[in-house]
């Protein structure tokens, strides 16, 4: 068996999953369970393929949303959790390259305004918010926009907007 220690600054320094890692271990090793994610009390739309490309439609233009968007079609970087998808919003954060978490909200808010307009639903639900950090999805809206983003990368392949060796060499 072998020990570490830790000063509080090093664990500071650490990346956040180091800092969640440890805590779910201190808390482990004290008998403690972390409080389970709250079940949202809304009912979440699955979008279909026909939706989700009419909510890109409407957001195009908003890169910072489109970012986002995309985000939630990739599977590896969310759980699969009772018909849903969790993504952290650390995450998201991270790999749209947006500054705070209150941006991300901001297009996932737009995202919602999308998905109302292209239902004609006022009420309907996108995403809800955990009080863990994690936007949840439907599991179908997320294999949707994953579905969506193959064949937008396929459409390119084919015109040889993608993949083509000249686009490398060098003059």
């Amino acid at each position: 068996m072998a020990g570490v220690t830790l000063s509080v600054e090093e664990i500071r320094a650490a990346p956040i999953e180091v800092r969640r890692w440890l805590e779910h271990e201190v808390l482990r090793a004290f008998g403690v369970a972390p409080e389970p994610a709250a079940q949202p009390a809304v009912t979440l739309v699955g979008c279909n393929i026909d939706e989700v490309r009419d909510m890109l439609a409407l957001v195009q233009d908003k890169l910072p949303v489109v970012s986002v968007f995309f985000e939630l079609g990739r599977e590896a970087t969310s759980r699969a959790a009772h018909g849903m998808r969790a993504f952290r919003v650390a995450d998201i954060l991270s790999h749209t390259r947006l500054h705070t978490p209150d941006q991300v909200i901001e297009c996932l808010a737009a995202l919602t305004r999308a998905l109302r307009q292209v239902r004609g639903d006022a009420d309907a639900v996108f995403h809800v918010m955990d009080n863990q950090g994690h936007c949840l999805v439907a599991e179908t809206t997320m294999r949707s926009i994953l579905k969506l983003w193959q064949e937008i990368v396929a459409q390119r392949a084919l015109q040889g907007e993608i993949g083509q060796p000249n686009d490398l060499a060098v003059a």
